[in-house]
């Protein structure tokens, strides 16, 4: 009876661990997925050669004010620009709380993001 109470704890305890930990991964990868969006359209705000019918994101402003948006949420990551799009690469460490009781210490969350400028 006593193994069989233990191991119904145990797994109450992990499902447990599951449920909140997973949460807290997802929340933190909505959060991610937000802010490298954000940085991904702020650099795609910074087009020039608009007169001469080339547009382009500017290689150097775009990806500096990408990267200082990441910075200003205490966020790093990568950001390249080609032509007319901007892809974000960010990522971070999500700490686990109940499931660093079983020995998963933390994750690493990173997310993409693309954004294409249209002129329609």
């Amino acid at each position: 009876m006593t193994g069989f109470v233990v191991g119904l704890v145990m797994s109450i305890m992990a499902v447990t661990g599951l449920v909140v930990d997973g949460s807290r991964l997802l929340a933190a990868r909505v959060e991610l997925d937000d802010h490298a969006a954000n940085a991904a359209r702020l650099a795609a705000q910074h087009i020039v050669d608009v007169r001469t019918g080339s547009e382009r994101i500017d290689e150097q402003a775009g990806p500096r004010a990408a990267l200082n948006y990441l910075a200003n949420h205490g966020l790093g990551g990568n950001v390249a620009v080609a032509g007319l799009s901007v892809r974000v690469n960010t990522g971070r460490h999500v700490r686990m709380s109940l499931l660093s009781l079983v020995g998963v210490d933390d994750r690493f969350i990173s997310v993409v993001r693309v954004v294409d400028v249209v002129d329609q």
